[in-house]
């Protein structure tokens, strides 16, 4: 039985091949339908033999081998039998997948070759005395409706790729993204009648170095759109690759001022830090601050961060003290909290401290309070931070925050309405992710959007310049989830509406809106700060 059912795995595996090369269009060949029930009726005659020939009291019972119509009574049951034919093949033939099939010739008189060849082998198989479970196996894949070529797909390939933090600093960030790219080409696979899009995720942990490794990897497999990297840093470190290999790099949560340049390959769908340091000074200028004392991680976004605030903070006549800066891989807060302990002391009364990180935030506030007097400051974060899981999880940090305003931080705010119009999707990417996304997982939701519609519009052969245009065309006035996109000369998002967002604790602690601030005609100048405060717990 074994040599009947390695032949008719050959026959088989052939046979697929040939009827679907002659699907995709062979002049002047036999209807594909006309094949395919010669083949089911030279079927149904040889099982009959076999029935004529076999003992009463047999293995089967008397009863024969089913016919073709038995064996799959509907269309859809033959389908699956068809789907289940290659494992049925292996299991009655010892296991062994049908063997590889030669390439077929590629004009029409190779191809009628080829199938009287193909018939001549299956005929023969036939003839012979084969095992029940490969009589079932054929009579499965050549029932009516199973046996169809397959589809010629005209549709165009467009490969995304994505640099995002899924591991170490910046995963809170990283996931909510990794969750809101997979919707989104979900949704647009569903939606694109001329385009299939495949989606590439690298895990960067928020390191340049594996940033650009994992650029030069997406670049040079010919990927021309790039979701992330999320910080800046990251960007600064594939920034001359991508303008040299023409590749889009559009990022999610960079905000560094200092990488906004004209006409490069990097375009950013949040506002830079000057906006995001204009919010965050009008919140402390509202709250009744005399002094900033900043702290921050020393990388290039909170670096940036940092200096916007206290640009802002100056210009409104906030006195703003030299701070202190740590390293990314600190693990020891204990020298920075100490310097800041004694600016806070040193400025006296209505002081703030400005404290700009990522999830390393939640081990800072936590040995904070064992520090004297810090908590004689207001603590104010930074986005990095904002709606961290790990802050709230933090019993000791909760503790810090309660004790000194609760740690506002700001997040670009959703438009009024947003939430309730597409709570569906909301739901979706918080459930994918097992965390709430924000504005800036949100923002690359709509970057694969827009990138995917400039990809389309530019054609194959794009070159960088052509992309650029694509991507800034379909980007001008886009409307999504996150409102209107206005990009600015340097290709990042010229302004947005803020939401400040605090550790709050209601039965448990959990971070919840306090605030919002609307920005002026000028984006980087005064705007409107809102300040609701935690919601109240009840006696």
């Amino acid at each position: 039985m074994g040599r009947d059912v390695a032949m008719l795995a050959q026959v088989l595996h052939t046979t697929l091949r040939a009827i679907g090369s002659e699907a995709a269009g062979t002049a002047g060949s036999e209807p594909l339908t006309t094949r395919k029930r010669a083949y089911a009726a030279e079927l149904r005659a040889q099982s009959a033999e076999r029935r004529d020939q076999r003992a009463p009291g047999g293995a089967s019972g008397g009863s024969g081998v089913p016919t073709v119509p038995q064996l799959c009574p509907s269309a859809a049951a033959g389908a699956d039998a068809g789907r289940k034919v290659s494992r049925v093949l292996e299991t009655v033939g010892g296991g062994n997948p049908p063997p590889e099939a030669g390439p077929l010739p590629g004009n029409d008189q190779g191809m009628a070759q080829r199938r009287g060849g193909v018939e001549s082998r299956i005929l023969r198989v036939l003839r012979r005395p084969l095992a029940d479970g490969a009589v079932v196996a054929l009579a499965s894949v050549f029932a009516l409706g199973t046996l169809s070529a397959p589809a010629q797909s005209s549709k165009t390939e467009v490969r995304v790729g994505a640099l995002l933090s899924i591991t170490g600093a910046g995963s809170s960030l990283g996931n909510t993204s990794r969750a809101a790219l997979e919707v989104a080409v979900k949704r647009l696979n569903h939606q694109l009648k001329n385009a299939h899009v495949t989606l590439d995720i690298v895990d960067t942990g928020q390191d340049p170095d594996r940033a650009k490794a994992g650029f030069d990897k997406l670049a040079g497999e010919g990927v021309k759109l790039i979701i992330g990297p999320q910080s800046s840093s990251e960007v600064a470190a594939i920034m001359d690759a991508a303008n040299q290999r023409g590749v889009l790099v559009v990022s999610q949560g960079s905000t560094a001022s200092s990488l906004g340049i004209p006409n490069d390959m990097i375009f950013r769908f949040v506002p830079t830090d000057h906006v995001e340091g204009r919010a965050t000074v009008d919140l402390i200028k509202n709250d009744g601050k005399k002094t900033i004392v900043p702290l921050w991680r020393n990388d290039r976004g909170n670096q940036g961060l940092a200096d916007s605030v206290r640009a802002a903070a100056t210009a409104e006549g906030i006195t703003v003290t030299d701070g202190f800066s740590y390293a990314p891989n600190t693990t020891d807060f204990g020298a920075a909290l100490q310097a800041v302990a004694q600016q806070v002391a040193k400025a006296g009364g209505d002081t703030a401290v400005y404290l700009a990180g990522v999830e390393e935030v939640a081990d800072v506030l936590a040995a904070a309070g064992s520090v004297q007097g810090l908590d004689q400051a207001t603590w104010y974060g930074g986005d990095g931070s904002a709606q961290a899981k790990q802050l709230v999880d933090d019993a000791q940090a909760v503790a810090f925050a309660e004790k000194t305003g609760s740690f506002p931080s700001p997040l670009v705010a959703l438009p009024k309405g947003a939430e309730n119009r597409h709570h569906a999707l909301l739901k979706q990417i918080t459930r994918r992710a097992k965390a709430t996304v924000d504005a800036f997982g949100l923002a690359a939701y709509e970057a694969v959007r827009v990138g995917v519609r400039a990809l389309v519009a530019a054609g194959a052969n794009a070159d960088a310049a052509a992309l650029r245009s694509a991507f800034t065309n379909a980007a001008d006035d886009y409307k999504g989830i996150t409102g209107k996109i206005e990009l600015d000369q340097n290709g990042d998002r010229a302004s947005a509406p803020y939401a400040f967002w605090s550790i709050c604790f209601k039965k448990s602690p959990a971070w919840h809106r306090t605030g919002t601030w609307t920005p002026g005609a000028d984006p980087t100048g005064p705007g409107r700060t809102t300040v609701t405060g935690c919601p109240k717990t009840k006696t």
